[in-house]
């Protein structure tokens, strides 16, 4: 734990990591959402424990995050049918946090001289946040209008439950954002090609622009650390007797 408190990037890895491989192969298990709300809960404290550092950030993060957090629990106040405007809001506003959240992680790396193992987790936080947006984007765009996404097979079926698709398009983002491409999903219409192109033009863009700036910042600080190289005794010529000159090792 007290690791955990000195690498703050570390507890949000986990979190994520929490949310985004080992919850899928749990969400049809009895009370699955409400851990899925709870590892939700976990993320967005996660987030904002190591972002927000500017005033102007900081209002509108605790801004976001408390409309969020009501969102996500006033859900279990309204009936699934008559819940759909908090839930689009839902997806909004973490679009929005997540946005605003990568952006300070993103500037906080950059902004430190040295690389540490905490930065690089920070830096796969910001790649995962990444897919999690886009994520939430396909759902929004195939609930505002249906048949966005064509899936074959299983995740035709996950696509069409409301309770599963939001973690067929979640597996959907993150292939994408690899650039491995999902061979049982089609983007079908306009919107939904154009995120998908802008997410894979961004999962390729992250990637090579912040592995540079780390690898550069690491043989920076590696050559700054290095000891000087001291300068090898030069020997002075000697004229002899005869006026030849004699050059002494």
């Amino acid at each position: 734990m007290r690791q955990l408190r000195q690498r703050p990037f570390f507890f949000l890895l986990i979190t994520l990591l929490l949310l985004v491989v080992v919850y899928p192969g749990l969400h049809e298990s009895v009370g699955s959402r409400g851990l899925y709300d709870v590892l939700r809960t976990l993320v967005l404290l996660g987030a904002f424990r190591v972002i927000f550092a500017r005033r102007r950030e900081f209002v509108s993060g605790v801004g976001l995050a408390v409309l969020l957090f009501a969102a996500i629990w006033l859900g279990y106040l309204f009936p699934e049918r008559s819940a759909l405007p908090l839930v689009l809001t839902l997806h909004a506003l973490a679009t929005l946090f997540f946005v605003l959240a990568i952006a300070s992680m993103l500037r906080t790396i950059y902004l430190q001289r040295e690389v540490s193992a905490d930065h690089v987790a920070g830096a796969l936080c910001a790649y995962i946040l990444l897919g999690v947006v886009f994520a939430h984007w396909y759902w929004f765009i195939e609930t505002i209008a249906p048949g966005s996404f064509r899936g074959e097979g299983e995740f035709g079926a996950e696509l069409a439950d409301p309770k599963k698709s939001q973690f067929a398009l979640q597996y959907y983002s993150f292939v994408t954002l690899a650039s491995v491409g999902a061979n049982d999903v089609t983007p079908a219409r306009a919107a939904a090609r154009g995120v998908t192109v802008l997410e894979a033009i961004c999962g390729q863009f992250f990637l090579a622009v912040l592995i540079a700036d780390l690898i550069g910042k690491k043989v920076g600080a590696q050559l700054a650390s290095a000891p000087a190289p001291t300068a090898a005794p030069t020997s002075s010529p000697k004229s002899t007797s005869d006026g030849e000159i004699e050059v002494k090792s």
